[in-house]
């Protein structure tokens, strides 16, 4: 009688740890978790679109990566889902796509154009570092817009102390201006003559 008692006892007593084991996760169980599908075909031809637009025009081309636009296109329509706008997908993955050499190659290019009459001789080292700036700050926050753009050239330009006084043209001024006032500047150099006499006619 004791035995069937005691059986009794450890039947009630061990339910509760079997129940318990029955609905423990075991490890590597994905359980209750929403499982994400894989992308449809639909979706890949989505975003293969998305990149090749990308890459038809040269200012979205030059300022995003369009290979990285249309991959992170891709993953965030596989896990938003097929009801997110396709817009907000791509502006999204433009964002976090910069094309940071190319815009740093752009900006310095644009800025050899004109630099040289403004910065003299050191052109060349303000323009590398221009474009090297605005590279970076584009990074930080690629955008499209024209206001947002304008204030990062402005705070590229003003790192690179763009306003600087050239002091080696400044000099070179300097120095021509003291020859031309002790008339030694025309007899080194006759042909630089500013207000040339007009020839008498016959």
């Amino acid at each position: 009688m004791k035995q069937f008692i005691l059986c009794i006892f450890l039947l009630v007593l061990l339910a509760p740890v079997a129940s318990f084991a029955d609905n423990e996760l075991v490890r590597g169980q994905v359980g209750q978790q929403k499982k994400i599908k894989i992308y449809t075909d639909e979706q890949l031809d989505e975003a293969l679109t998305v990149s090749d637009e990308c890459k038809a025009y040269d200012l979205s081309n030059t300022r995003y990566d369009c290979d990285c636009v249309g991959m992170t296109f891709l993953e965030l329509r596989r896990t938003r889902g097929d009801k997110a706008p396709a817009y907000w997908l791509r502006d999204t993955a433009r964002r976090k796509c910069p094309n940071a050499p190319a815009m740093a190659g752009k900006v310095y290019t644009e800025c050899t154009s004109w630099a040289p009459s403004k910065r003299g001789e050191d052109y060349d080292a303000f323009c590398k570092c221009y474009g090297s700036t605005f590279a970076k700050i584009f990074s930080k926050n690629p955008t499209d817009n024209l206001i947002v753009t304008e204030a990062q050239t402005v705070s590229a330009m003003q790192s690179c102390n763009v306003n600087a006084v050239n002091v080696k043209a400044q000099d070179r001024d300097a120095f021509v201006a003291k020859l031309k006032e002790s008339k030694v500047y025309d007899k080194l150099f006759p042909g630089a003559k500013e207000d040339p006499q007009p020839r008498s006619k016959p």
